[in-house]
């Protein structure tokens, strides 16, 4: 039985050997067949080897032109010499592990394999690293430029989310049907009073028309129209119901005196008075009451509980130095306003009861908006005209009705087109107001505010935003790569395959 010299006999024998110390028609070992075959990739295509290890030269056409081989390198085409033994490395060494300067198969192009790889890899970290950083820059381009539209549009550009143009109100209650006056000894009434409401002419979301309709619907047939500012909306309303409202409710024409230190219904006046500055000092409020008196009208005071109420950052009064009740009373004002909305103010409702020859108690809805209706001044006039109302209330004979829980039904307005169009960029401009406190005060209604705008910036949520992002980022690029991964694993590269498998 024949057996395959080893490697030292190899390396070392002497004799008729070729110039690599193998011997013409020596039977090539296993190993030494190995080494041949990846030393020479080509010699596959260029000779043939025998089952008795002798090699054979195949006729070649390219006569030596470059070859690319499977990898991608370009070479020249080795010559072959025609001999019976083939060429295998010049030398292996004891030990059987064949080696070269570069630390791989000798002459072999191995390490130039591995030198594009580690380049190939290196370029692959690189092109990550810089897709991840064009990612991160475009996020935050993109948030900027959402910060730039969305914050403008938030402030100045949203319509109103609802649209009350269309709203009815096609319902009636009747207080009287289970309620009682404040003053059990008050006796009849025939007048339920609305003594403080708003229009589309300051502030109120309602039409003049449409202010009447909702008061009728909850149990009014009088109501004072005292938009900010102006006595516009009242005579609007006062000609709407003269017009087409005969006998079903009756308008008294006023306006609110509103400014950085009291708000005011100026009652039973046709003409709007001037109303500056925004923070007036006394005797400026003392000259608007007395204009008031000499015009016929009258002055009552509004929700001294809101105006009172303590304001943050600043820790002061919504209206700044409000006047007390008995400076106001030595002003010369006629009344206080006791309920605003669901708002029964005890305290001042007491100091009227206190001073009862010279103070008259008036309910006002404050309606901005359509809802509930909790209190009506209950007055018994000797007919419904504006002018008799006037005179039971200029000789303060008044009580009221209070349900604190209100009225119903009530109903919300459709969403307005013109909002839907436009909220998405104010909803990203209220999403980044979050990130810092804006507080500007009470408005004045003159162009200002009362007080002084603090802007307090949380820089600790917007370190937290980046971070968040930039985690996120990395998590959408770990999915990314991992799916296209997958997707080329089991699904493109089998198919792949399956197509060049049927097409050979």
């Amino acid at each position: 039985m024949n057996s395959s010299p080893s490697l030292e006999s190899i390396g070392s024998s002497s004799g008729s050997s070729t110039s690599n110390g193998i011997r013409a028609g020596q039977p090539l070992s296993q190993y030494a067949r190995h080494v041949t075959h990846r030393n020479n990739s080509m010699i596959d295509s260029d000779y043939d080897v025998s089952d008795d290890g002798t090699s054979r030269k195949r006729p070649t056409s390219n006569g030596g032109a470059a070859i690319i081989d499977s990898s991608g390198l370009q070479y020249r085409n080795r010559s072959i010499v025609e001999t019976t033994a083939p060429v295998v490395p010049a030398a292996v060494p004891v030990g059987g592990v064949p080696t070269s300067g570069n630390g791989g198969w000798p002459g072999d192009g191995t390490e130039i394999v591995a030198g594009r790889r580690r380049a190939l890899a290196r370029r692959r970290l690189l092109f990550g690293l810089l897709h991840f950083f064009k990612v991160l820059i475009l996020s935050i381009i993109v948030i900027l430029l959402l910060v730039a539209v969305g914050i403008p549009v938030s402030d100045n550009g949203v319509p109103a989310a609802g649209d009350y143009t269309k709203m009815k109100f096609d319902w009636k209650n009747d207080p009287r049907s289970y309620l009682s006056p404040m003053n059990s000894s008050f006796g009849n009434y025939n007048v339920l009073l609305d003594a403080h409401l708003h229009t589309t002419y300051s502030d109120g979301v309602l039409s003049p028309q449409q202010a009447l309709e909702y008061s009728i619907a909850n149990g009014y047939n009088a109501v004072i129209v005292t938009d900010h500012q102006t006595v516009a909306g009242a005579l609007a309303a006062k000609a709407y119901a003269d017009e087409h409202l005969q006998g079903k409710i009756t308008v008294i024409t006023g306006m609110e005196y509103t400014c950085c230190r009291i708000h005011m219904n100026l009652i039973g006046i046709n003409e709007t008075i001037e109303v500056s500055p925004p923070s007036p000092s006394d005797d400026q409020l003392k000259a608007v009451i007395a204009k008031v008196h000499d015009m016929g009208g009258m002055v009552i005071v509004n929700h001294i509980p809101w105006s009172n109420t303590t304001l943050l950052p600043w820790d002061t009064a919504r209206l700044p130095n409000h006047p007390t009740r008995d400076q106001l009373l030595d002003w010369g004002v006629d009344g206080f306003e006791v309920v605003n909305q669901n708002t029964f103010d005890l305290r001042t409702y007491q100091f009227v009861q206190a001073h009862s020859n010279r103070l008259v108690a008036l309910t006002g809805s404050d309606m901005h908006y359509p809802g509930s209706s909790y209190a009506w001044t209950t007055i018994n006039a000797p007919s419904m005209t504006a002018s008799a109302i006037l005179n039971e209330i200029r000789n303060r004979r008044t009580s009221f009705l209070l349900d604190a829980s209100g009225t119903r039904p009530i109903q919300d307005p459709p969403y307005s087109k013109g909002y839907q169009r436009y909220a998405p960029w104010g909803l990203v401009g209220d999403y980044f107001y979050g990130y810092a406190d804006r507080s500007r005060g009470q408005y004045s209604f003159q162009g200002t505010f009362c007080q002084n705008e603090v802007v307090d910036i949380h820089n600790t949520m917007i370190g937290w935003f980046f971070l968040w992002l930039l985690i996120s980022i990395i998590v959408l690029e770990i999915l990314y790569w991992g799916f296209r991964w997958l997707l080329l694993t089991l699904i493109a590269r089998p198919v792949g395959r399956w197509w060049h498998a049927r097409r050979d």
